[in-house]
């Protein structure tokens, strides 16, 4: 998907083209919502979102992204569960 800010001309017609970037993001744990979000031009073309949870006992993860097209998309994947390393020789 090519990402427009909204910003930029079309070099033949010197009209704008129009902004195509994902506008919402939930992402949920199983059944429970964990966090939604809006964004706007400022997203990168590639984001990278990292977040932080408590598990909740589910067994996978799904995100939804919408962009400023209409366009959905949807992808899940199975949640593991990490103990956090208590060796110094980690940091």
């Amino acid at each position: 998907m090519r990402r427009n800010s909204g910003l930029q001309r079309d070099r033949v017609s010197l009209l704008y083209i129009p902004a195509n970037f994902v506008h919402e993001l939930h992402v949920w744990q199983g059944h429970a919502l964990l966090f939604s979000m809006k964004s706007g031009i400022s997203i990168s073309e590639d984001p990278n979102v990292r977040f932080t949870y408590v598990p909740n006992g589910a067994t996978t993860f799904k995100v939804e992204a919408r962009d400023t097209e209409g366009k959905v998309f949807v992808s899940k994947w199975p949640a593991t569960t990490s103990e956090p390393s208590n060796d110094s020789s980690d940091l």
